[in-house]
C-alpha cells in the first residue's frame, strides 16, 4: 500500500487492459481506506475532496508538518518559564523537561545538554537553592541525564 501512497504505482493509461485498471483501482481504494481509517473523523473533511491516496497522504503531511517559527518561539518560552510545582515530585518535573526536549527535537530544533541542565536548575524552587548553587559553581556543569540521576 505504501507504493500507492508514495506514488510509485501509477494509474494505468486509458488503453490498458481492464484487469490492470481493476487491480490498480482495488489497491488505490484499499490504500485510501487504510488512511481514512487511521485518522480522526474531524480530519476527514480536509481530505474528502481528494481522489488519490498520494494526494491524501501529501495533504495530511502538510497539515501536520511542524516547521513553524511560532512553534519554536512557543517552546522556547515554555522552557524559559518552566518551574517545579510546589506539590510536584522531582520525577514529574524531569518528565516535563524531557517532554519539552522531545518537542524541540520533533520539529528539528536541537537544545544543548548544557542549556537543558541550566533550564532545569532554573526551575527548581527555593529549597533546592544550595544544590543548584553547588552545581552551578562547579567547573563543569553536569549533563541533563547526570543531573536527573543526582536529583532523583
Amino acid at each position: 500500500m505504501l507504493d500507492y501512497v508514495k506514488g510509485k504505482i501509477l494509474e494505468p493509461p486509458s488503453n490498458a487492459l481492464a484487469a490492470t485498471k481493476n487491480k490498480y483501482t482495488k489497491g488505490e481504494v484499499k490504500a485510501k481506506k487504510i488512511i481514512r481509517g487511521s485518522i480522526d473523523k474531524h480530519v476527514v473533511a480536509y481530505i474528502s475532496d481528494l481522489s488519490t491516496s498520494k494526494e491524501i497522504y501529501n495533504r495530511l503531511v502538510s497539515m501536520f508538518k511542524v516547521s513553524d517559527a511560532n512553534q519554536i518561539l512557543f517552546l522556547k518560552n515554555k522552557s524559559k518559564h518552566i518551574k517545579k510545582g510546589k506539590d510536584e515530585d522531582i520525577q514529574s518535573y524531569f518528565l516535563r523537561i524531557t517532554e519539552i526536549k522531545n518537542d524541540f527535537l520533533s520539529i528539528g530544533e536541537i537544545i544543548s545538554d548544557r542549556g537543558l541542565t541550566i533550564t532545569t536548575l532554573g526551575g527548581l524552587p527555593l529549597e533546592w537553592y544550595i544544590f543548584r548553587t553547588t552545581i552551578l559553581n562547579n567547573d563543569q556543569i553536569p549533563g541533563f541525564e547526570e543531573l536527573m540521576s543526582r536529583c532523583i
